[in-house]
């Protein structure tokens, strides 16, 4: 990890680079979970920066006791960026009262699944040809996915605080 990585609260000038990225990398806006639209200006976050250039950001929901990940993307993989991001996101939610950080991702996510995983999050559902409900919602969700694997489930995970 780079001792220059600063991480801090999205605010409203992220916006615009923000936006732009999830048209170029996530289908557009919104984002879809199980049948729910998300947008990240109606959410918190959090950006990662090394030199003042964005290096990743997550955007998460507090419900109740629970800390859900909606969207969480490193452009500087394998460097330690992510993991002082989830390590940060930690702190928010044992400081929000919250008992478990859980998120959703896909059956092609493998780099995802891995990186939770060795991280203490465990599989605590999956959801067989849910992605077929969320393309109902946003027709540019890919038929296939990382690695060419056919994006059909919902995998959610969970981590206790």
């Amino acid at each position: 990890m780079s001792k220059d990585l600063l991480i801090r609260p999205v605010t409203p000038k992220d916006a615009k680079w923000i936006n732009e990225l999830m048209d170029k990398d996530w289908g557009g806006l919104p984002l879809v979970i199980r049948e729910k639209k998300y947008y990240p200006k109606d959410l918190d976050g959090i950006i990662a920066e090394i030199n003042q250039t964005a290096a990743g950001f997550l955007f998460y929901e507090n419900q109740g006791n629970d800390c859900e990940i909606i969207v969480f993307e490193v452009f500087d993989k394998f460097k330690g960026t992510g993991s002082a991001m989830l390590d940060k996101l930690k702190n928010i939610a044992k400081k929000n009262n919250s008992k478990r950080i859980y998120l959703m991702t896909t059956n092609d996510n493998l780099d995802a699944l891995r990186f939770y995983q060795k991280r203490g999050f465990t599989i605590c559902a999956i959801h067989i040809d849910s992605v077929k409900n969320s393309r109902k919602i946003k027709p540019t969700i890919d038929l296939h996915g990382d690695y060419g694997i056919p994006l059909r489930d919902e995998i959610d995970l969970e981590f206790w605080v």
